[in-house]
C-alpha cells in the first residue's frame, strides 16, 4: 500500500505533455484515425533512448506498435516491438491487433523474447494500491470509502492521470486506487483474465484499508474504467463488497454476476449507479442490456455520454465524475 496526501498525485514535469497527447491519441484511436494518431505520437512525444527504463515512456512505445499494426505496417510493427524489448518492455502479443505480424520472418524469436520478459515481470507482480486521505483527516473519525479500479492494460498510476481524487476527497471520502496482481505486459495490469483473482485483490484491498482506517460501512462507492468498470459491475451485483453505489466508465460487457435476480436485490438495497460512455460507441448491446435490466428493476441509473469520444476518458472527465457523484450521493 502507498499512502498519499490528498494533493500528492501530481506527476513529473513532462506530465502535462503526456496527458494532453495521450488523451488526443486515445481519441483518434477510438475514431479509427490511426494515421493522424501515429503522426501525433511521432512528432510530439519524446523518444526513449534504448536501454533506458522510464515508466511513463512505456505507453508511447506500446501505442506505436498498436498504431503501426492498425495501419497495416507489419514489418514496422515487428521492428517497434523489438525496440520495446531492447528497452526491457514486453507487450500483449496475444492480442488480435498483432495477428498480421505472426507470419513474418523473425516473429518466433520476438515471441520468445516477449514471453521471457513477461515471465520475469509476473514474478514481481502483486496487488498494490494507493490511498488518498481527505485534507482534514482525523484517525478517530469514520469515513466513507471510494475504490477506483484501472482499466485492463492500465495501472493505479495511469488511472489517476484522469480519475483525479479531489472530487471524492472534497466529499469526505477516503480514496483507494487498486492495482490488479494480474500483469499482462510491462507495468500494465488487468482484471478480466481471472475474475476470481480480481475479486480476491479488491476484497483484500478493502479489508486492509478498513483495518488501517475507520471506514463507514454504510457508504462504499466502487468505480472503474473499462475492464475495471466491468469488474465493478461484477463485484457490486455479485455482492462481493457492501457497495452502496457504482460509477463505471465504459463498462461495455455484461459480467457473470449481473443477473436479473442480482439487479432486483441491488435495487432493494438502495444501490445507485452511473454509466459513463463515449458517444461514438453508445449504445453497445450488452451495456444496453444492463441499462434495460436496471430500469426494469427500478434501480436508479444515470447515463453520461462523452461527446466525440469512444472507449476513452475525455479531457473533462473530472466534471463528469463530479456529476456522477452528485447523482449517486443524492
Amino acid at each position: 500500500m502507498t499512502l498519499m496526501p490528498h494533493n500528492d498525485w501530481t506527476e513529473a514535469p513532462d506530465a502535462a505533455v503526456y496527458d494532453r497527447v495521450g488523451t488526443e491519441v486515445d481519441r483518434l484511436y477510438g475514431t479509427g484515425d490511426y494515421a493522424t494518431a501515429y503522426e501525433l505520437l511521432e512528432t510530439t512525444w519524446p523518444g526513449l533512448p534504448e536501454g533506458e527504463l522510464h515508466p511513463r515512456m512505456h505507453d508511447p512505445l506500446l501505442f506505436k506498435t498498436y498504431l503501426l499494426a492498425q495501419l497495416g505496417r507489419a514489418e514496422k510493427t515487428l521492428e517497434a516491438i523489438r525496440a520495446m524489448h531492447r528497452a526491457g518492455y514486453c507487450c500483449g502479443l496475444d492480442w488480435e491487433t498483432f495477428e498480421p505480424i505472426r507470419s513474418l520472418d523473425g516473429y518466433t524469436d520476438v515471441e520468445k523474447e516477449n514471453a521471457r520478459l513477461l515471465e520475469a515481470a509476473k514474478r514481481d507482480a502483486k496487488l498494490e494500491y494507493d490511498v488518498h486521505l481527505p485534507e482534514d483527516y482525523d484517525p478517530e473519525r469514520a469515513y466513507p470509502l471510494a475504490l477506483v479500479l484501472h482499466g485492463d492494460g492500465g495501472s493505479k498510476a495511469n488511472v489517476q492521470d484522469f480519475w483525479w481524487p479531489e472530487a471524492m476527497l472534497e466529499r469526505g471520502y477516503v480514496v483507494a486506487y487498486v492495482q490488479s496482481s494480474q500483469i499482462i505486459f510491462t507495468a500494465h495490469y488487468a482484471w478480466l483474465p481471472d475474475p476470481k483473482i480480481a475479486w480476491k485483490d479488491v476484497r483484500t484491498c478493502y479489508d486492509e484499508v478498513c483495518e488501517r482506517h475507520k471506514i463507514d460501512p454504510s457508504s462504499l462507492i466502487v468505480s472503474g474504467f473499462s475492464g475495471g468498470a466491468i469488474t465493478t459491475v461484477d463485484l457490486v451485483f455479485g455482492e462481493a463488497l457492501p457497495a452502496t453505489a457504482f460509477i463505471c466508465l465504459c463498462p461495455e460487457f455484461k459480467p457473470e454476476h449481473f443477473t436479473s435476480e442480482a439487479v432486483s436485490r441491488a435495487a432493494e438495497r438502495g444501490i445507485r449507479g452511473v454509466f459513463i460512455e463515449g458517444s461514438l460507441v453508445w449504445p453497445l448491446d450488452e451495456e444496453q442490456e444492463m441499462v434495460d435490466a436496471m430500469a426494469e428493476a427500478g434501480l436508479p441509473l444515470e447515463i453520461l455520454l462523452n461527446e466525440g469520444f469512444g472507449h476513452a476518458a475525455p479531457p473533462d472527465f473530472d466534471a463528469k465524475l463530479r456529476q456522477a457523484l452528485d447523482f449517486v450521493l443524492r
